[in-house]
């Protein structure tokens, strides 16, 4: 077994980053649904409850375009469904936060174009210009849209704290290699999460960890 990372939290160089815990995703009988992404929500309020108590600073990201679709991009040949814009329309119900986790009035809301919550956002601006050195991630779906962000937020040299048990997917069609499982997925996406990107802890540990420092200041945008 290889030797896995251990970055510390300090919160006022820390960010916990909720992504697209929204109806698009959670609402049950949506197109996109992935219903082990509900079973997020105890565990993500206690770490957002912890982390605002601390003063650390919570973004959270929708995943949306525009009405026109000028921003659809090869979403529409991935996806063709994505074409009709209605599940993902910005400013739309389906594109607004779930019932039981939404964001707080200091809160940071981003609306990104594409998986990473990087590509075409203020992101990186918001945690450059607020000293963030570490991003705990969170959300929906792990092997999407939590996975790129990861991936580039290392890319960055950010350190990523990517949470095992605050992450959720669904199991993926057979595109040519026989069907992967839910659980087969998660498995491996941590995997290869732990092995080069983050390191990957269950939210108590996290909780443990910021629990282990002291409250700072609460950063406003």
């Amino acid at each position: 077994m290889n030797k896995m990372v251990d970055f510390n939290i300090h919160p006022v160089r820390t960010g916990i980053l909720i992504i697209d815990m929204t109806n698009a995703f959670l609402k049950p009988g949506v197109t996109l649904e992935v219903p082990a992404g509900r079973g997020l929500i105890p565990g993500l309020s206690r770490l957002i409850e912890k982390g605002r108590s601390a003063g650390i600073p919570i973004i959270f990201t929708t995943q949306a375009y525009r009405a026109t679709g000028v921003d659809l991009g090869l979403n529409a040949v991935f996806r063709p469904a994505t074409q009709d814009r209605k599940p993902t329309l910005e400013g739309s119900e389906e594109a607004d936060f779930f019932e039981g986790l939404k964001p707080g009035e200091k809160d940071v809301v981003i609306v990104k174009r594409r998986f990473s919550a990087f590509i075409g956002t203020d992101l990186d601006l918001i945690l450059r210009g607020s000293g963030i050195d570490t991003l705990i991630i969170g959300g929906v779906l792990t092997n999407v849209c939590c996975e790129s962000t990861a991936r580039e937020a290392r890319m960055r040299d950010y350190q990523v704290i990517f949470l095992s048990d605050g992450t959720a997917t669904r199991g993926l069609p057979d595109m040519g290699w026989g069907e992967v499982s839910e659980k087969d997925l998660q498995r491996v996406v941590l995997t290869q999460m732990a092995y080069q990107f983050a390191q990957v802890l269950t939210i108590e540990a996290v909780i443990g960890k910021i629990s282990g420092q002291r409250p700072a200041q609460q950063l406003n945008y």
